[in-house]
C-alpha cells in the first residue's frame, strides 16, 4: 500500500464535497478518478497532497513512499518564463544534475519534442506542449506516485497517443488520473473510482466496464429499495388494521401494533441508498429548415492570421442533418477554418473570377462554440447572458437551475466561473438561441462525462447539422456521420476516422525514431 484515504470528509461549505471517502493506491495501480464537474475531484487530490486538511479521517502515506508528483490543470504562472528543457532539469535534484541531465533529452526524445521549441519559454508554447511539459516534469525525479489532473486537455490526437504510449510503455510509476476522456481512461487505467453524491465507489476495472458495473449496482439498489418500501408499507398497513381493531380495548393488540410501527421505522432508517442523478438536460431545440444545402464551399483557401496559406477546400456541400468532423493535427488550421466560416456567415464570400465561394443558406441561424469560451460576455452575469438571448428573468432563472446553476450563482459574473461551468453555460446558450446549424471548436473539452453523453445524445437524436473540431475520439466516432481530412494541404472527404488515427500514430513513431537516430549520431 502506497497511500490510503481513510474515511475522509471535506468541503468548502456546510455541505461536504465528499464524506467518509475510503480507498487505497497500491503498486501497479493506474486509477481513473471520474465524476461530474464540481463533484470534488481536484479537491480530493489536494487532500491527498496535504494542501487541504480533511474535516474527518486521515490520509495515510506509507513510509517507503518518496515523492508524490502532481500534474495540475494548468501551468503555474511563476514557471511560464522557464524554457521547456530548464523546466524539466529543475525537477532533478541539484546534486544530481551534473551527471543526470541526460534524462531531460531522453524524456523529450521519447515524446518527440521538436528541437526548435526546447529552448522556448513555456509561455510561448501551445497549451498542448505546456501540458506535456507538466507531465514529463512529474516523471523526472522518479516519484513513487503521480497524481494527474486532466492531462489530456488541450492535447491534439498526436499528443494524446504519445501520452498513452508514455504511460503504458515507459512510465512504470503508479498513478491516479482525473479525466473525462473515455477512450484514454479505458486504455490507460486498470481501476476506476467514481466520485458522486459525496460518495466514493471503487471498481478494479477500467472505466467502461466500471460504468456498466455501477449501473448494474444502481439497478439492484433501486430494486432492493422498492422491495423494502413495499415491506414497510405492508407492515404499517397491518399495524394500522390491528390498531383499529383494538381501538384501545386490547392491550396485547396495542403492543403488537406499536412493535410493528417500531419495526417499520427501523426498516425506514436502514433503507438502501439509491443514487439520484441531478437533472441537467441538453436540448438544443433547433429551428427547422427546409432547404437541403445549408452551406456551400468551392475553391476556398484557409489562411493563417498573418495571411499564410494553410489548406484549400476544393468543394464542400453541407446538408441538413450532416454532422461533419474536421480531421487534422494541431497547427494545420482547423480553428482558422471555423473562424472563416463565421466570417462567411456574417458576410458571404463570392468571387466569380476565381470561382470561389463560401456561403450559407439565408435561413441558417448559427450557434457557435469557441473552445476558450471567448464568445461568452465575461463582464455580464449568467442571468444577464440568458436574458440577452430573449428570456424573461423568470424563464432565465428556471433554465439556469435546470442546467445545474443554483440560484445563489445567478448574479455571478461569467468571468468568475470555472471552465466547466462556462462550458455548461455555453451549451445552455446554444439551447436558448434555437439555432439550426452548429459550429463547434472542441465542445467537450471542459465538460464531465455525463455532460458529454447528454450532448452527444442531443446532437444525434435531434438530427442537428454541425461542423466540429474535436480530439475526443469517442465523440468523433459516435457523433459524426461525415469526415473531412486535411491531406497534403487539401481538405477532402474520407470514409472514416480510423485511417487518420493510423496516420497520426505512424507520424509519431517516425518522429520518435528520427529523434533517437539523431541522438545516436
Amino acid at each position: 500500500m502506497l497511500l490510503q484515504a481513510d474515511k475522509i470528509t471535506f468541503g468548502y461549505t456546510d455541505i461536504p464535497l465528499f464524506k467518509q471517502a475510503s480507498f487505497s493506491i497500491n503498486e501497479g495501480d493506474r486509477i481513473g478518478l471520474v465524476g461530474d464537474n464540481g463533484a470534488g475531484k481536484s479537491t480530493l487530490f489536494k487532500c491527498l497532497l496535504g494542501i487541504e486538511k480533511p474535516y474527518e479521517g486521515h490520509v495515510i502515506i506509507s513510509r517507503n513512499v518518496g515523492k508524490i508528483a502532481y500534474v495540475p490543470q494548468s501551468l503555474p504562472t511563476d514557471l511560464r518564463d522557464k524554457t521547456f528543457a530548464d523546466y524539466l532539469l529543475e525537477a532533478i535534484p541539484v546534486e544530481e544534475r551534473d551527471y543526470s541531465s541526460w534524462k531531460v533529452d531522453v524524456a523529450m526524445d521519447e515524446i518527440g519534442v521538436p528541437q526548435e521549441i526546447r529552448g522556448f519559454p513555456l509561455a510561448h508554447l501551445s497549451g498542448g506542449w505546456q501540458r506535456m511539459a507538466l507531465i514529463l516534469r512529474a516523471t523526472m525525479d522518479e516519484p513513487s506516485l503521480i497524481l494527474m489532473d486532466e492531462p489530456t486537455n488541450y492535447l491534439d490526437l498526436e499528443k494524446i497517443f504519445k501520452l498513452e504510449d508514455l504511460l503504458l510503455n515507459v512510465i512504470k510509476t503508479p498513478y491516479m488520473v482525473i479525466s473525462h476522456d473515455r477512450k484514454f481512461l479505458d486504455k490507460c487505467t486498470n481501476k476506476t473510482i467514481h466520485l458522486r453524491g459525496g460518495q466514493v465507489i471503487s471498481h478494479n476495472i477500467p472505466y467502461s466496464h466500471a460504468r456498466t458495473s455501477l449501473l448494474e449496482e444502481d439497478l439492484a439498489a433501486a430494486k432492493a429499495r422498492e422491495n423494502e418500501e413495499a415491506e414497510i408499507e405492508r407492515i404499517r398497513a397491518a399495524a394500522k388494521r390491528i390498531h383499529i381493531w383494538s381501538a384501545g380495548r386490547n392491550p396485547d393488540m396495542d403492543r403488537r401494533a406499536k412493535a410493528m410501527y417500531t419495526r417499520a421505522a427501523q426498516l425506514e432508517a436502514k433503507k438502501t441508498d439509491v443514487y439520484v442523478a441531478s437533472k441537467r438536460e441538453i436540448d438544443f431545440n433547433p429551428d427547422d429548415i427546409k432547404p437541403k444545402v445549408l452551406l456551400r464551399i468551392n475553391n476556398y483557401q484557409v489562411v493563417a492570421p498573418d495571411g499564410r496559406p494553410l489548406f484549400r477546400i476544393p468543394e464542400m456541400n453541407i446538408k441538413k442533418g450532416d454532422r461533419v468532423a474536421i480531421l487534422a493535427t494541431n497547427g494545420v488550421g482547423k480553428t482558422q477554418m471555423l473562424e472563416a466560416l463565421m466570417r462567411a456567415y456574417r458576410e458571404p464570400v463570392v468571387d466569380s473570377v476565381n470561382k470561389t465561394e463560401m456561403r450559407f443558406n439565408p435561413q441558417v441561424n448559427i450557434g457557435y462554440f469557441d473552445q476558450h469560451m471567448a464568445h461568452l460576455p465575461s463582464n455580464k452575469t449568467i442571468t444577464d447572458y440568458i436574458q440577452d438571448l430573449g428570456k424573461s428573468t423568470q424563464e432565465a432563472t428556471k433554465l439556469l437551475v435546470v442546467a445545474g446553476f443554483p440560484y445563489k450563482m445567478h448574479t455571478q459574473k461569467i468571468s468568475s466561473l470555472s471552465q466547466g461551468e462556462k462550458a455548461r453555460l455555453a451549451f445552455l446558450g446554444l439551447k436558448v438561441g434555437k439555432y439550426n446549424f452548429f459550429i463547434m471548436d472542441e465542445p467537450t473539452n471542459h465538460i464531465d462525462i455525463d455532460g458529454q453523453e447528454k450532448f452527444e445524445d442531443a446532437v444525434i437524436s435531434e438530427g442537428h447539422t454541425c461542423i466540429f473540431v474535436s480530439h475526443d475520439r469517442y465523440m468523433m466516432e459516435q457523433v459524426a456521420n461525415k469526415y473531412y481530412q486535411v491531406k497534403k494541404g487539401t481538405l477532402v472527404p474520407v470514409d472514416s476516422v480510423e485511417p487518420f488515427y493510423k496516420e497520426v500514430m505512424m507520424r509519431q513513431d517516425i518522429a520518435v525514431f528520427d529523434a533517437v537516430k539523431s541522438k545516436r549520431r
